[in-house]
């Protein structure tokens, strides 16, 4: 039962490692035309992600799974929700839909609504 009840955090890790990732080392990929200080924000981003991740990653090496773990969980998952928000606008706006530079970014805002409902839904 103990990884079954961990599956949210590794989830959230494997997920967010390739968020991290692109807004560190490809920042204008998630924000095309940015400039230089709004990079340096999207990288600082990305390493608050992959600092979750860490934390997440303490809750999964840990034995058992307490009550601790199931809030740091639902924290986690919490933060879901704003992704969701952001691929969801970026589909409904038609001047978001029309931005230049890459849509496609780990899959484009339609496979961001949709991995990240499940890690909300997990």
């Amino acid at each position: 039962m103990t990884t079954l009840q961990k599956t949210p955090l590794i989830l959230h890790i494997t997920i967010e490692t390739l968020a991290a990732l692109s807004f560190i080392f490809q920042p204008g990929t998630q924000l095309p035309g940015a400039t230089r200080e709004a990079e340096l924000i999207l990288a600082s981003y990305g390493g608050l992600l992959l600092t979750t991740n860490l934390v997440c990653g303490v809750f999964v090496a840990r034995a058992g799974f307490d009550a601790t773990a199931g809030l740091v969980s639902l924290c986690v998952g919490t933060y879901h929700a704003w992704p969701m928000w952001r691929a969801y606008a970026r589909l409904s706006s038609r001047s978001l839909r029309r931005v230049a530079g890459p849509s496609r970014v780990l899959g484009g805002p339609g496979v961001h609504l949709a991995v990240h409902a499940v890690c909300l839904g997990h």
